[in-house]
C-alpha cells in the first residue's frame, strides 16, 4: 500500500514544494501553497524577484550579496529587519518577531529555470492559501500567481500578514484541517 502524504511550503517553500511535485507526484496527494511562490514552468527566480518588486517597489533595508561580484548576479540575499517588522510580520506577536529574526538566514539565488510537467507537477491536487495582509507577497502578486497558474482549491485568511503561522495560526490550523480531512 502506498501512503501519499500533503506538503505544505509557504513564501519561497513554493519552489520546494514545487520541485518535489514533479519528483515524486505518486507520493502527494495535496500540495498546500501557503502564501507562496507557485511559478509557471520555465521561471527563474529572478523572475519572480522583478515580478514582486514591481508590486512592493523594494525590499528596503534588506541585503543582497554577491559572492561572484558587483559586476556578477547576486548569489544570496536577506531580508532586512525594518522590512521584516514592517513588511513580513507586521500583524504578528512581538515574541514572534524576535524568533523569526535570530533563525533568519540568507536565501541562496540561482537563475536557472524551473521546469515542471503536466505529467508530473500537474497531477498533483493544488491549493492556495492567500494572506490577505501580506505585504511582501501582496493579495495582488497571490492573485496574479492564481490565474497564471490556477490551483484546484483557494482558501483566504483574513488579517493574516506574511507568516501566516505566527499572525493567524488558528485560522491556518483550520484550515490545513480541512485540506486533510479532503484528501482522506
Amino acid at each position: 500500500m502506498s501512503v501519499q502524504v500533503i506538503l505544505a511550503g509557504h513564501s519561497a517553500g513554493g519552489l520546494n514544494l514545487s520541485f518535489t511535485m514533479e519528483r515524486f507526484p505518486h507520493k502527494i496527494a495535496a500540495a498546500v501553497f501557503v502564501t507562496a511562490f507557485m511559478p509557471l514552468s520555465g521561471t527563474t527566480l529572478s523572475d519572480i524577484i522583478a515580478e514582486i518588486l514591481s508590486f512592493i517597489g523594494d525590499f528596503g533595508d534588506s541585503t543582497f550579496y554577491y559572492a561572484n561580484g558587483k559586476g556578477n548576479p547576486a548569489t544570496s540575499f536577506k531580508l532586512g529587519t525594518q522590512f521584516t517588522r514592517q513588511s513580513l510580520l507586521q500583524n504578528s506577536p512581538p515574541w514572534d518577531l524576535t524568533l523569526w529574526e535570530s533563525l533568519v538566514k540568507k536565501f541562496p539565488l540561482w537563475y536557472e529555470p524551473l521546469l515542471y510537467t503536466a505529467k508530473n507537477y500537474g497531477s498533483v491536487r493544488r491549493i492556495y492559501v492567500v494572506s490577505k495582509e501580506d505585504k511582501l507577497l501582496v493579495e495582488a502578486f497571490q492573485r496574479k500567481t492564481i490565474v497564471e497558474n490556477p490551483p484546484q482549491m483557494v482558501y483566504e485568511i483574513e488579517g493574516s500578514d506574511h507568516a501566516v503561522f505566527f499572525s493567524k495560526p488558528l485560522q491556518l490550523t483550520e484550515v490545513l484541517i480541512k485540506i486533510a480531512n479532503m484528501c482522506v
